[in-house]
């Protein structure tokens, strides 16, 4: 059988530079051996999140889309590279309502054994390290292992540089080796933090989070 990676794109272009660089990426991967997607947000109807709470309660989500189609894609994969330009100092429209729609898997990390990594592209305005270390931590929040991250600067399509390119394409070696040999790492005292958080709201709302409540007692975290 082999390995699955799915890359998502946020950005509204679909060969703009967030594009080549989540392409030499996937590109590496597949010349690795593994079977790869990329998923373009801008074309899938994904509504947005009506914070309803169905999800956390009963642990569906109540929206008919092209959600469901991309969770299981996502659930039967090793790996998932998140891309998305910065737009006004933050990840795309496109991303954040995919992010948000992806709720219960933060609340109830079941991504377990899969990797993960996140690129972006900006126009030299804005911090694009905490752009992709927000999408990094997105992956730590559904179970999935950050391996690394690359950031690139292009304002028209095709300014990034081949440097650039061959940044994204060793990424997704680095994904690549990780799922295969297993990667050596610790979670992050913000991890830590963002995880108590989490348990401290779902003890005080267990009446309402019930699906949440029951997978973390299942686990032994809450008595």
């Amino acid at each position: 059988m082999s390995r699955k990676v799915v890359g998502i794109l946020g950005s509204p272009r679909r060969i703009g530079n967030s594009a080549k660089m989540l392409e030499a990426a996937l590109s590496a991967m597949e010349e690795d051996g593994f079977e790869a997607e990329l998923i373009y947000l801008m074309q899938k109807n994904i509504k947005y999140c009506i914070g309803c709470g169905t999800c956390l309660a009963k642990g569906e989500c109540i929206q008919d889309d092209d959600m469901a189609e991309i969770k299981k894609k996502i659930e039967e994969a090793d790996a998932v590279i998140l891309a998305s330009p910065v737009y006004y100092l933050h990840v795309t429209a496109q991303m954040k309502t995919f992010i948000d729609r992806m709720l219960p898997y933060g609340h109830r990390p079941t991504l377990v054994n899969k990797y993960g990594g996140s690129i972006s592209v900006y126009a030299g305005v804005g911090d694009i390290d905490s752009v992709v270390q927000y999408m990094n931590r997105v992956l730590e929040a559904w179970g999935i292992i950050p391996v690394g991250y690359v950031t690139a600067f292009g304002v028209i399509p095709g300014e990034i540089t081949e440097e650039d390119l061959k940044k994204a394409s060793e990424l997704g070696i680095k994904i690549s080796r990780a799922v295969k040999e297993g990667f050596a790492w610790k979670p992050s005292s913000d991890s830590k933090e963002l995880r108590q958080q989490l348990i401290n709201l779902i003890k005080n709302y267990g009446h309402l989070l019930k699906a949440d409540y029951e997978f973390w007692k299942e686990k032994g975290v809450i008595e």
